[in-house]
């Protein structure tokens, strides 16, 4: 059974027994194998292709599975056949799923139209990590039987044919202009333009070494470099390259042949074309709602953040510089918000005293407490909790 005929087979029970939504993503395609969930998502101008590929780049990096979530703040989980080629051919996606502490939770939905979700299942945060566990060690029961086709066979035959062109040429030297060429359109998302001039500056590049794999996995790493300099520049998280191409430059040693290598690297430049425009907004919601979803499964745990951090798969000062420009504060100042608002609640809806408050929302000392809460809210928790229960009677 084919690959892809064995990962719809999984969908198909997923959905089953679980009555979540679970489709298919060919990479190389840029297409579902199955229709992608709809209800809702013409809520938040969801672009499906670009939300699940980038679920689907992080499965890649965080072993063959992720949980994320889309702009609205549902979840969903991506799940990669793991196999001997490490660039991933296709890609279940299951969900949207709403993720609560507790199943009883309401599920904010920040578009205000929580009725065009009732088809959406509910999940609490251990069910959903237990639900990503178990599909993903279906989907690693996979294996690739071969390799998967070329990412452009019609770039392959268009190399051939310039190698053949090449072939007895006196005096052809590398085009190093080409190299500013190809940063260029990698900075403007071009893929088919930087496509073609990768190709042809592979074939110079082969022609030079004389097919001497050492020497062409030495320039393949040069060529590593230029293209993730262009993607930053273009917009790509500097993060993300960076972590990318640490494992690249690793992959190449393994690389045992030049069709594995030409294949490899042309995989490469599409991943690298495709995080310069498409994911940043993506990440930047999905570290906010990940974060989010954290500290209040941790309220009352003393947090810090390295610890958080840790949950949302950011190096620190990238995570820092996310919180600052989206929320327009500290990473100390948003808990703090969050167990105020947790801390508003409480006050409204129960007799706990003032200082039981406090500790139940992840604060030692009642005083600094009062503090907080009156500089985020205006009033003290005693007055708060006076007036809200004057407004109810």
């Amino acid at each position: 059974m084919e690959l892809s005929e064995r990962c719809m087979h999984l969908c198909r029970h997923i959905e089953t027994l679980t009555g979540i939504h679970t489709t298919l993503l060919d990479v190389e395609e840029r297409s579902f194998l199955r229709e992608p969930f709809h209800i809702g998502c013409s809520a938040c101008n969801c672009d499906a292709y670009t939300t699940h590929l980038y679920g689907t780049y992080e499965a890649e990096r965080w072993g063959m599975k992720y949980i994320y979530y889309c702009p609205r703040g549902l979840v969903f989980i991506a799940a990669t056949p793991a196999g001997e080629w490490e660039s991933i051919r296709y890609s279940l996606i299951v969900g949207p799923v709403m993720m609560t502490n507790d199943t009883d939770d309401l599920f904010e939905d920040p578009m205000g139209q929580a009725e065009t979700l009732q088809p959406v299942p509910k999940l609490t945060t251990a069910q959903t990590h237990s639900l990503c566990e178990m599909i993903a060690a279906a989907v690693a029961s996979f294996s690739l039987a071969e390799a998967p086709p070329d990412v452009d066979s019609g770039s392959q035959a268009a190399m051939l044919q310039m190698m053949y062109d090449l072939t007895g040429k006196e005096g052809s030297s590398y085009p190093i202009e080409k190299e500013r060429l190809l940063q260029e359109h990698i900075r403007v998302g071009d893929k088919e333009a930087a496509q073609n001039l990768l190709n042809e500056l592979l074939v110079h590049l082969y022609s030079a070494s004389e097919n001497n794999l050492e020497e062409i996995k030495t320039r393949m790493r040069e060529l590593l470099v230029l293209m993730s300099r262009a993607a930053i520049d273009g917009g790509a998280d500097m993060d993300e390259i960076f972590s990318l191409c640490r494992r690249y430059d690793q992959e190449a040693g393994s690389m045992d042949g030049i069709e594995k290598l030409n294949r490899w690297i042309g995989l490469i430049l599409h991943k690298f074309v495709s995080f310069v425009f498409d994911f940043s907004d993506i990440k930047h919601r999905n570290t906010i709602y990940k974060t989010t979803a954290y500290i209040k499964e941790h309220l009352a745990e003393k947090l810090s953040l390295n610890q958080v951090v840790e949950q949302a798969y950011l190096s620190k000062s990238y995570f820092c510089r996310v919180i600052k420009s989206e929320l327009g504060c500290t990473f100390t100042e948003y808990v703090n918000r969050l167990r105020i608002e947790k801390a508003k609640e409480l006050l409204s809806n129960t007799a706990l005293p003032i200082a039981e408050v406090a500790y139940s929302v992840g604060f030692d000392d009642q005083s600094y407490f009062t503090r907080i809460f009156k500089k985020n809210v205006g009033t003290a928790p005693c007055k708060y909790r006076e007036v809200r229960f004057k407004n109810k009677k």
